[in-house]
């Protein structure tokens, strides 16, 4: 995978603005460790430090805030550098779920606290328009003293980069989690609650796209495969000879999401409309989109564990082979 498809670049800006600031923010991390901070473990470092440090570089408030979470996101991903590639036709199906997500407004908030790793890379190049991909981590939000998944979307160009957020409220659901999120987001624009706001309204779709693919990566039959071009190699010499990239500023960790899957929904579309050179199968009026199941496991008196599973599209006929059971590779550094 070359630079110029990885956040690479909007990594190496950061230390060229402010020097040293990925190493203040080891200090400011390692101060959970010294018992001097504390925060939860599923967070590695809380957006709201990260504010506090960029207003002692000079950053008025307002600025803090909204640079404070890329800076962070950079800071995490430089430590695993791991990008998850979504085929796109699986992308844009799973983003059209997001206009009925009735199966995913019941789903417990819990589900999003346990990423594969602490922070990922996304790319859903064509998803958004001018957007390459999001990094989505989760955070904790030192003032509301709730955990939050936070998504940062950055640029085709990768120079810059704009973020969300969703407060996950223990015990609450996706759905109340997303409307807690509106509303906020309303009192922070000065709109009344009763008042329809169009960009609060598109903001909220577009997160609710990305969440989407977030519950797809973190489901239990998630189809994952690495990619061997991404493992940190490099071809020289025309491309006949390969050799292991040995700085760690370099290696990003490159992995394929939904590739099977992907070309089964395009098989499926050419089926329907009769481009596949058959006849066009007439359109199925009691086929179901695709929709989230989950469960738990475990005793109900002890320490349970939340299962989450996809399914696909009934006009899809995805047998077991194509769509993989749990076909998910090991993450480097995931705990």
């Amino acid at each position: 995978m070359r630079d110029r498809n990885t956040p690479l670049k909007l990594v190496r800006l950061w230390p060229k603005m402010i020097q040293g600031c990925y190493e203040q923010l080891d200090i400011l991390a390692g101060a959970k460790e010294d018992k001097t901070l504390w925060w939860p473990d599923y967070c590695r470092l809380p957006v709201n430090a990260t504010v506090t440090y960029l207003q002692k570089c000079g950053m008025d408030r307002r600025q803090a805030s909204v640079m404070a979470s890329e800076l962070t996101a950079c800071w995490m991903w430089r430590k695993n550098k791991v990008v998850c590639s979504f085929d796109r036709s699986l992308a844009e199906m799973l983003a059209e779920q997001a206009r009925e997500s009735d199966d995913t407004d019941v789903l417990p908030a819990e589900v999003l606290l346990h990423p594969p790793l602490p922070i990922v890379y996304i790319r859903t190049p064509g998803l958004l328009e001018q957007i390459d991909g999001f990094f989505y981590w989760v955070d904790y939000d030192i003032t509301r003293r709730d955990a939050a998944l936070r998504v940062q979307w950055v640029q085709e160009d990768m120079s810059r980069s704009f973020g969300q957020a969703m407060h996950i409220t223990p015990g609450a659901t996706l759905r109340e989690c997303a409307w807690d999120t509106i509303k906020a987001s309303r009192e922070n624009l000065g709109a009344p609650a009763v008042v329809e706001v169009k960009p609060v309204a598109e903001m909220a779709g577009t997160l609710l796209s990305a969440l989407q693919l977030v519950l797809y990566l973190v489901a239990e039959n998630s189809e994952v495969t690495e990619d061997p071009a991404g493992r940190g190699f490099a071809s020289i010499d025309g491309g006949k000879k390969v050799v292991s990239i040995t700085d760690p500023e370099r290696e990003v960790k490159s992995y394929s999401v939904g590739r099977r899957i992907g070309g089964v929904i395009r098989r499926a579309r050419l089926e329907d409309s009769g481009q596949d050179g058959g006849e066009a199968v007439r359109k199925r009026p009691h086929s179901r989109r695709g929709h989230w199941h989950h469960y738990w496991t475990g005793p109900r008196d002890g320490e349970r564990t939340l299962i989450l599973k996809w399914t696909a599209p009934t006009f899809i006929h995805v047998n077991d082979g194509e769509l993989g059971e749990r076909n998910i590779v090991s993450f480097p550094g995931k705990k």
